[in-house]
């Protein structure tokens, strides 16, 4: 038999193709050959199958399935077995092709290390070629590609990469390595050994203008998009190519295998010598062996700082600051520390974690990390890519991070044990994104920023922000305007804080307009402001954008509650009752709570009491423009019949009762 899911999910008797019928049936043949034949919980096949949302009576269901698979993999069925709690199936190691590729890349890694380069190459290419496309591509199960996919396209990469310095080390084909490179880069812009590889290539071509061009490219994208400058590797490798370092030029004559000492001789008898410790003190790689404390820790090579810069307009949030301030310097934790600032777009999460972590540096002196998780965008970044990130930042070598997801998560945890660090996550999407990046010891800390509560965090301080009070927001503009300016008309200047409904991120681009167009006076543009049809046309500049900002948190929403964010707008700021909304919505009032309440979860929706919830004031513009658009358009026939008074059905709303 063989079975395959590094693209989509095969399975073959050794004459034909066997049919696995069903998409369910298919996510837990998936499920249980992700597992390598280690048992697997009835939880986890239940998450799988019905993407986290199970029947009542699931256990029965799950048993179902696993009787209906069974049957559709003939005399192969009985490879799946009961266990305690679950389910495991038999497969061996060469019948899986996860597995044949797991063993082949460790080989061509370890074949890699000993600068076996011909062999590292093959080994690994081949490993490749065991690829059809993106891992479980035809798996119908959203949990079950979050949980695994991303590992198995990390470990994918981790190949690619090895394999592509492997030919770089022998010297191969350059206008081959040119293509592949430049198809790479593409598709994962944010993995700098590719680029420093691209450049490498493209200076062996003779192109050295281009390799230089590249690197500005890349250097400004990571400015833009993450505010971070490139790695330490990219820098070298742009160096090397402005002075022309003739390294560059081709293969290097090989380094002396390391001497192995202590019980390291027996490994490298075995084949496992890319262990060693060598008697010169350097690792397998040939890179000197990082000192290691009394406890046998690998001590830091650099102590990491890696936060953009604090705002120098940023004021207020007084008693924010003091509680977080508190909590992360104080030296009696049993715990690492988590807190989570969520809010809505634009409200200042980012910058009061930046301003709160530059203000407590001193209580980590073994550093800060920082990452930008882009949870609202289409490129979230993978916990199993910040790992890497983190551990080189750390001091670990690039060419030694581990390769999967769990050993990245065990060495930077063990690297941070007994230390004093400070994680600052900005941008997350779910927990599920944020867990394998926190810290496990209690000297450290973690800061994380969320459009969400994070509710599901275990022993995270929640902090939820809303817009800072008039006399702040008004000192906020003053400070970015310039006390002249703000002075010169005081009640025109409050208008525009009323205007951009206090949020700070609206005030900041009402700033960089006046900054640009020296002439207009404070009175003028709060008149454009004036104009709801035209606000969020009013709020934009350069990159700086409300529209844009809540758009990734509208797309974000299911169709229910989508259309009840837009239809419960009012023209006013005036509250909205459970009562109001479902009449609007021509729904029971458990139904319009539970819309409600998740459009207040996704911090679209504020509410100070139970059954009585407003609108920010941008937020209720974009939602009333929203509502005009699709009004306007053939897919708005559902809000038309729900204004004119068209029953919205349970199903509409998501709300099930019981549930």
């Amino acid at each position: 038999m063989e079975f395959g899911i590094l693209g989509p999910l095969v399975v073959h008797d050794g004459a034909q193709t066997c049919t696995v019928p069903g998409g369910r049936q298919r996510a837990l043949l998936a499920a249980l050959l992700i597992r390598n034949g280690q048992p697997t919980s009835a939880q986890f096949l239940t998450d799988a199958i019905w993407d986290g949302h199970p029947p009542r009576n699931a256990s029965a269901a799950l048993r179902n399935y696993v009787m209906r698979l069974r049957r559709a993999l003939g005399a192969a069925g009985a490879r799946i077995e009961t266990t305690a709690g679950g389910y495991r199936i038999n497969v061996d190691a060469q019948e899986f092709d996860l597995q044949r590729f797991t063993a082949l890349r460790d080989e061509g890694i370890a074949a890699l290390r000993r600068q076996d380069f011909e062999r590292a190459a093959a080994r690994l290419d081949t490993a490749l070629q065991l690829w059809r496309g993106p891992a479980l591509a035809d798996i119908p199960s959203d949990a079950l590609l979050r949980k695994e996919a991303g590992w198995l396209a990390e470990a994918r990469l981790d190949a690619a990469e090895a394999k592509l310095e492997a030919q770089l080390r022998l010297g191969g084909d350059v206008r081959a390595l040119a293509a592949e490179l430049q198809a790479l880069t593409t598709e994962y812009p944010e993995r700098e050994l590719l680029w420093a590889q691209l450049m490498t290539v493209l200076y062996r071509s003779g192109r050295q203008s281009e390799a230089l061009a590249v690197y500005q490219r890349v250097r400004q994208t990571l400015i833009e998009e993450i505010g971070v400058e490139p790695g330490s590797e990219l820098r070298e490798v742009h160096q090397r190519v402005l002075r022309g370092d003739p390294t560059l030029d081709g293969p290097t004559r090989p380094r002396p295998e390391p001497i192995s000492i202590n019980s390291a001789s027996a490994d490298a008898a075995a084949g496992t010598g890319a262990d060693a410790v060598t008697a010169a003190g350097a690792d397998a790689f040939g890179h000197p062996a990082p000192e290691r404390t009394a406890h046998g820790r690998p001590a830091f090579a650099v102590t990491p700082c890696q936060l953009p810069a604090a705002l120098p307009e940023f004021t207020g949030r007084a008693w924010e600051t003091s509680l977080l301030t508190g909590r992360l310097t104080a030296g009696d934790r049993t715990a690492p520390f988590t807190a989570v600032i969520s809010g809505q777009p634009g409200v200042g999460k980012s910058t009061l974690a930046g301003q709160v972590a530059h203000a407590t540096r001193a209580a980590f002196p073994d550093g800060t990390l920082h990452a930008e998780l882009r949870g609202t965008g289409d490129r979230q970044a993978l916990p199993v890519t910040v790992l890497r990130t983190f551990l080189i930042a750390l001091g670990v070598p690039a060419d030694q991070v581990p390769v999967g997801l769990e050993d990245r998560i065990s060495l930077y945890r063990s690297l941070l044990t007994g230390r004093r660090v400070l994680v600052v996550l900005d941008d997350a999407r779910d927990s599920a994104q944020v867990r394998p990046l926190l810290p496990g010891d209690p000297g450290c800390a973690a800061l994380v920023t969320s459009r969400s509560r994070l509710a599901d965090l275990a022993g995270a301080l929640p902090l939820a922000l809303d817009v800072p009070a008039a006399e702040e927001a008004e000192l906020l503009l003053r400070r970015l305007v310039g006390t002249a300016r703000f002075a010169a008309d005081p009640q025109a200047a409050a208008q525009v804080v009323a205007r951009c409904g206090r949020l700070p991120l609206a005030l900041r681009i009402c700033a960089a307009r006046l900054g640009a167009r020296p002439g207009w006076s404070m009175r003028h543009l709060a008149d454009r402001l004036a104009d709801q049809l035209m606000l969020l046309d009013e709020l934009r500049v350069c990159s700086l954008d409300i529209r844009a900002s809540v758009q990734p948190s509208y797309r974000a929403l299911d169709p229910a509650a989508a259309r009840a964010f837009r239809l419960l707008a009012p023209a006013t700021d005036d509250p909205l009752s459970t009562v109001q909304a479902a009449q609007a919505l021509h729904l029971p009032l458990p139904a319009a709570e539970h819309l409600l309440e998740r459009l207040v979860d996704a911090h679209l929706l504020l509410t100070d009491a139970p059954g009585r919830y407003r609108y920010p004031a941008l937020l209720r513009a974009f939602a009333r423009e929203q509502g005009r658009l699709r009004l306007g358009g053939v897919p708005a026939q559902q809000d038309r019949r729900a204004a004119a008074g068209r029953p919205l059905t349970l199903a509409d709303s998501g709300y099930a009762p019981g549930h």
